[in-house]
């Protein structure tokens, strides 16, 4: 029976420490010295959520009696083992022990409150992150109450872990920022003292301090000290953006060559926006590459701004907003590359690619490209521009995009789609040439070879900007085609001979011109072809030869060397590639070392190589028509 009585009595006794453990941690302390008003904090075991009501009362010291008990207000858990307390507007000066009761169980607090009139009070340091100035210190503001701004020496600055940290006082800032003996302080008024020229230790970034006014001290605050200031998270992003899309590039565009469209070079960067099929830019390839790219500057932004500014060792979350976005641009470029298999490509419009391209097709203005274009646009610089005007202090993550714009967005994209099953294919030029046998007998006609995609019989014919008169009567005959197969369209071929007919008074075998055709729905594709590509008969050492030079043969030689090439369509303007024999690719020529010296004739400079064998060089005219000759290096 004994036994048992001491079992219980332990277990009350065990149940009253636990009770005790669930309510207030021993380890709470409250501030020296508080105002009646003032907000207090207990640690404990709370927990947000119960959700559960804490009240308080405050005793005079060495009073148990209820009457003499003030009711603490707006009593609240604040975060997990936190809870704040609000002492009452009229609390006398004096001191005080606080019961606290939380879920149902009253326990004392450890500590006591030492309340005065006018204790010194700290709200808050203003900014809550504070910058490096110009000579590489800490400039914050301090806000409270009953600051002494008549004797600024008597308003001392505690940190955490360093003790009293001001080195002078003044009474205005014209002092302390003329003052070598930092940090220092200026008083401006009785609420807002000003701190200038803190060092921080080695990765000091979250601090907390307080301010000691005579023999009263406020409670700590929080301060975080910034690793880079604005400006310097900003161009660090930039150029992190920067440094991993060039090294993606150089990955991807380590296979691929230069582009030559319509006579210009393309460097690979632009593959990423070409549809090769129309040689004009991709409006879903650029909206997927635009979200990316968008994406990871922005992530990596607000990772710098959480891990620099904020002191803050995580990867941010992604919120499930954006990843939305993402799939609704790549649900879009996939199911374009699908449309385009099923209905046909685009018209491929003028010869080279435009910016143009994103809201047309084969040169005619779509609805819904443009809308898809512009809500593409607006939806990333928007993103940009929130992300980016943010202080880099207080950000936590990605801008939210609003549910309507998801849908707006959705609503675009499937228009944008909807427009590509819905429309017919437009027509794409792969080869043109010019029948050069019946062009040299103008009585029988010029005729012209296109090759390509969705070319219609039907379709109009424009040479040079001059629409070819081809009556619906003859069109049988200087029209002809080899159907397409699986065309959208019954009048669509792979190929077209189109007779020129003599009385329309067009003279093709001299000259580069311009071909159009566009189809029944307005969309057209441009194209180039000559009446007298460039020939190259052949190339002889020396400009004027040399003596003896042999044809198409030149000797080994590091330094630069001077050849004649003859020929014939040669036009001012001509470019040259040079691949040495042995090397593994051609090299242009800068355009200084070709000289034009007549349409048979042109003199060129370039280097042979140390190396014997065959070597190649290549002509290009403005418009990109080519000669390719082969050289023998001895």
């Amino acid at each position: 029976m004994k036994t048992l009585l001491l079992l219980g009595i332990a277990v009350v006794l065990a149940a009253a420490g636990n009770s005790r453990a669930a309510i207030v941690d021993d380890s709470n302390r409250f501030p020296d010295v508080v105002s009646p008003g003032q907000t207090v904090t207990v640690a404990g075991t709370f927990d947000p959520a119960t959700q559960a009501v804490v009240t308080a009362k405050l005793y005079p010291l060495g009073s148990a009696d209820p009457n003499d008990a003030r009711d603490a207000k707006d009593g609240k858990v604040t975060a997990a083992r936190q809870a704040t307390l609000t002492l009452p507007d009229n609390l006398a000066p004096g001191r005080y022990y606080v019961k606290v009761t939380y879920n149902g169980v009253t326990e004392q607090a450890p500590g006591e409150l030492r309340v005065e009139a006018n204790a010194v009070k700290l709200d808050a340091a203003h900014p809550t992150t504070a910058y490096k100035n110009e000579k590489g210190g800490f400039d914050f503001d301090v806000i409270g109450q009953n600051f002494n701004a008549r004797f600024p020496q008597d308003n001392k600055i505690y940190i955490s872990g360093r003790g009293q940290i001001i080195k002078e006082w003044f009474a205005d800032k014209q002092q302390c920022d003329a003052s070598t003996n930092l940090p220092c302080l200026w008083v401006e008024s009785s609420e807002t003292l000003h701190v200038v020229g803190y060092t921080a230790e080695p990765y000091q970034g979250p601090l907390t301090f307080s301010v000691r006014v005579g023999g009263s001290q406020s409670a700590e605050k929080r301060l975080t000290l910034s690793r880079m200031s604005e400006t310097g998270v900003l161009l660090w992003s930039i150029g992190v953006f920067i440094v991993l899309a060039y090294v993606i590039y150089r990955l991807v565009s380590a296979g691929m060559r230069d582009n030559v469209i319509d006579g210009k070079r393309y460097s690979p960067f632009w593959s990423f926006f070409i549809d090769r099929q129309t040689n004009s830019y991709s409006l879903s390839k650029f909206q997927f590459l635009l979200f990316a790219s968008v994406f990871v500057f922005g992530y990596l932004y607000v990772f710098l701004c959480r891990w620099l500014v904020q002191w803050h060792f995580v990867l941010p979350d992604v919120p499930s907003s954006f990843t939305g976005i993402l799939a609704i641009s790549a649900g879009t470029t996939l199911a374009s590359a699908g449309a385009t298999a099923a209905r046909g490509s685009k018209g491929s419009g003028p010869m080279g690619p435009s910016a143009a391209d994103f809201v047309c097709s084969g040169g005619q203005v779509i609805p819904e490209r443009f809308q898809f274009f512009v809500w593409t646009l607006v939806a990333c610089l928007g993103f940009v521009a929130l992300l980016v005007s943010q202080d880099p202090a207080t950000i936590e993550g990605f801008p939210q995009f609003p549910q309507g714009l998801l849908y707006v967005m959705g609503v675009s994209a499937g228009g944008y789609l909807g427009g590509k099953l819905a429309r017919p294919a437009g027509p794409v030029i792969r080869n043109i040439g010019l029948d050069k046998r019946k062009a040299a007998s103008p009585p029988e006609g010029s005729v012209i070879t296109i090759q390509g995609e969705n070319l219609s019989k039907e379709a109009d014919f424009f040479v040079d900007s001059k629409l070819l008169p081809i009556v619906l009567d003859a069109r049988e005959k200087l029209v002809t085609g080899a159907p397409q197969d699986q065309a959208a369209d019954r009048s669509f071929c792979s190929e077209l001979k189109i007779t020129i007919d003599p009385a329309a008074g067009l003279d093709l075998t001299i000259g580069d011109h311009d071909f159009r055709i566009m189809n029944r729905d307005g969309q057209f594709a441009d194209s180039r072809f000559t009446g007298d590509p460039p020939a190259i008969t052949q190339v002889l050492e020396g400009a004027p030869p040399v003596d003896n030079a042999e044809p198409n043969k030149i000797r080994v030689n590091t330094s630069e060397t001077k050849i004649t090439v003859t020929g014939s369509g040669f036009r001012e303007g001509t470019l040259a590639r040079w691949k040495p024999a042995a090397a593994p690719e051609a090299k242009e020529l800068t355009p200084a070392a070709v000289k034009f010296v007549d349409s048979e004739k042109l003199e060129i400079t370039l280097v042979p190589g140390d190396n014997k064998g065959a070597a190649t060089l290549v002509l290009v005219t403005p418009n990109g028509f080519s000669a390719v000759a082969t050289l023998t290096v001895i």
